[in-house]
């Protein structure tokens, strides 16, 4: 099932439970200054992203709960030709093209689909709730950029 496909199965209200518990888990401190009306219209956004073939997929390796130093280092993507590693999802920079991915979970993780739907929104929105916000807040943290 694609990305695309996976996030049109739920209203933001059915993932909320699980979103809320990955941001209770990995960021306490600051769960409780959540804007869940703001979360709920990027969520919408996303939704309504136009899906894009791409040459890759996701994989996802682990949970997303106490996972660490990195939460989106075990949500990746690879080429599907050969099934090398390209990049973390977080840091994928076309989020068209990540709606049409695939998203394969490995076989010994126990996930209900709208656990993979609420890690797979912290995952896109992991450097910032829109793909330019996102692309700006990576320059910044992998390339000292200030665009």
């Amino acid at each position: 099932m694609t990305f695309k496909e996976l996030f049109s199965q739920f209203s933001f209200a059915e993932i909320r439970p699980a979103f809320l518990n990955l941001w209770q888990t990995n960021e306490p401190k600051l769960v409780e200054h959540l804007d869940l009306d703001k979360w709920e219209r990027i969520y919408q956004n996303v939704q309504a992203l136009e899906a894009k073939s791409s040459q890759y997929y996701i994989r996802l390796g682990y949970r997303w709960e106490t996972c660490s130093p990195m939460i989106d280092m075990n949500c990746s993507v690879y080429d599907k030709v050969d099934n090398h590693l390209d990049c973390p999802m977080a840091c994928y920079p076309l989020w068209s093209e990540i709606a049409g991915m695939e998203v394969v979970v490995e076989k010994d993780i126990v996930i209900t689909p709208q656990e993979l739907v609420a890690g797979l929104l912290w995952e896109i929105t992991y450097f910032g709730g829109t793909e330019e916000i996102a692309r700006k807040s990576m320059e910044r943290t992998f390339h000292g950029g200030t665009k």
